[in-house]
């Protein structure tokens, strides 16, 4: 599916992507709403190869691959241009190539900012574009 031809309204973070692998609800709540919307959830390549470098177990890593094959969901590549303009946002996030990856895919969608680590996330985001995940079910 081309991107472009789609509106993406959420891009989660490593850390989102984690608050779903462990089986927390909150992510999926948003990923139903949004769905329900006709738009999608984008997943920063980069920041889904970080989330996998993350997990151990079994169930968490199936997790993750259901995720990445939901029907509105998007997993956003990082071609040799984006990889340039994502770049910029590098020192932005203390090397981060995970980060830097999502906060550029949130702010190139102008989309939702899906995070459990809103205190990483850098002032170039806007803080009505940040939605904060709880790191735990409550």
């Amino acid at each position: 599916m081309a991107h472009e031809d789609v509106e993406i309204r959420a891009v989660l973070d490593t850390s989102a992507m984690l608050s779903y692998a462990r089986g927390h609800v909150h992510v999926g709540e948003l990923l139903v709403e949004i769905a329900d919307d006709g738009a999608y959830t984008g997943l920063p390549a980069v920041a889904l190869l970080d989330a996998y470098t993350r997990v151990s177990d079994a169930p968490a890593r199936a997790r993750l691959g259901v995720l990445a094959t939901l029907p509105s969901v998007a997993v956003l590549p990082l071609d040799a241009g984006e990889a340039s303009d994502a770049a910029a946002i590098a020192p932005l996030v203390k090397g981060d190539l995970a980060r830097a990856h999502a906060v550029w895919a949130a702010l190139d969608h102008g989309a939702y900012y899906l995070t459990s680590e809103p205190h990483l996330t850098p002032t170039v985001v806007p803080d009505d574009q940040v939605h904060s995940i709880p790191a735990d079910d409550i």
